[in-house]
């Protein structure tokens, strides 16, 4: 053990790193999956205090590896990364596929992405697990194109959404990338598997007559954009972007959320754009808060209680109203529905498709067992 340290003493802080991996992959069998994530994190932080852009890819490189191994182990699928607090670790609904992924700020204030995508075979019974190369920058948008792992539209992902098309189950990605210290941009993409191959795109988004296999927005880092998932009403809602100047019109960098909004409607099998659409918050639950007010009697401010309670723009009686009752997503279906009936047509839905009773039969043949993986 002497001389090994003496060998790493003498080495470069890349080849340190090196050894320190290969040494941890000697006893990682050995180890549990606790003490393996202990390792990571101190590779992780190691990454993180990287200064310089060659430093940050090297380390990065050792790290990626670990998570590999990591990833491979016997009950690592269903292992959650608590102490990674950098990395996100998104789950699809059905329990069959998992993200781990993250991201690298360089110097210049421009951003990579790395992670590997994780698969649960349930006729296998054992996990898939494929690396993200990430070479594709937002700047060149591919809308119409399906890539693979190898050519990856690098994001970090918070959002993942199970639809079902064309007999298949597919998953809509919701995602942010940092892009420039002038740019910032949000991406709708899609994963699905052709096999064990994991691709990206696919034709569900109809804008207008144009058919799109992702959406790319690109705005100003200046502001922020949303771009949220309404499961109670089957849409992918967002900020419309304008210039802030009609004089930089086609300028992305300087598009700012104008307060309008628009969505991708679930319709049949497809995300449909619908432009103007009303975006409200769902009612939240009632709760207590506190504030500061001033007391007369002591000239101090005092601490006082209050409840915090949703008023419902849609009642008309409520006290101290103007008699002017809001327009919401409800209200206005609800006028198409009493103006053309014939024309109300149920959406179809996507989530849970692992109860029977709610399968629908796209091929006239039964879906195989969808099967998660055991839980360590």
């Amino acid at each position: 053990m002497n001389v090994t340290f003496s060998v790493i003493k003498g080495l470069t802080r890349m080849k340190k790193a090196l050894l320190f991996f290969l040494l941890l992959s000697f006893c990682a069998q050995s180890q549990t999956l606790t003490e393996n994530e202990n390792q990571l994190k101190e590779l992780l932080d190691a990454l993180r205090s990287a200064k310089t852009e060659q430093e940050m890819l090297q380390r990065n490189k050792v790290f990626t590896q670990a998570m590999q191994q990591f990833l491979t182990r016997e009950g690592a699928f269903n292992y959650s990364l608590n102490q990674l607090k950098s990395v996100a670790d998104l789950r699809s609904d059905d329990g069959l596929v998992r993200i781990v992924h993250w991201n690298l700020e360089f110097p210049d204030f421009s951003y990579t992405y790395s992670g590997f995508v994780a698969r649960w075979d349930a006729d296998e019974e054992k996990v898939y697990l494929t690396e993200l190369v990430d070479v594709n920058d937002p700047y060149t948008p591919i809308p119409e194109g399906v890539l693979d792992a190898k050519n990856w539209y690098g994001a970090l992902y918070y959002k993942m959404i199970t639809v079902e098309y064309n007999g298949d189950y597919q998953y809509v990605l919701l995602g942010w990338d940092g892009g420039t210290s002038s740019s910032n941009f949000k991406l709708i993409d899609v994963l699905s598997f052709k096999g064990n191959a994991v691709k990206f795109g696919s034709p569900l988004f109809v804008n207008k007559k144009k058919v799109l296999k992702r959406v790319v927005f690109e705005y100003s880092d200046k502001s922020s954009m949303a771009l949220q998932m309404d499961e109670k009403r089957n849409r992918i809602v967002f900020d419309h972007l304008s210039p802030e100047n009609p004089s930089l019109n086609g300028v992305y960098s300087f598009y700012v959320p104008d307060f309008s909004y628009d969505a991708y409607v679930w319709v049949d099998d497809r995300f449909v754009l619908q432009e103007d659409v009303i975006a409200i918050n769902d009612a939240p639950e009632e709760k207590n808060a506190s504030i500061y007010v001033y007391d007369p009697k002591t000239g101090r401010p005092k601490k006082q209680s209050y409840q915090l309670k949703w008023i419902n723009p849609e009642n008309s009686d409520q006290p101290g109203d103007i008699n002017h009752v809001a327009r919401t997503p409800e209200s206005e279906q609800l006028e198409i529905a009493e103006e053309k009936p014939e024309e109300v047509i149920p959406k179809k839905k996507w989530w849970d498709r692992r109860n029977p009773n709610k399968l629908s039969v796209t091929t006239g043949k039964y879906k195989r067992n969808r099967r998660r993986p055991p839980t360590p």
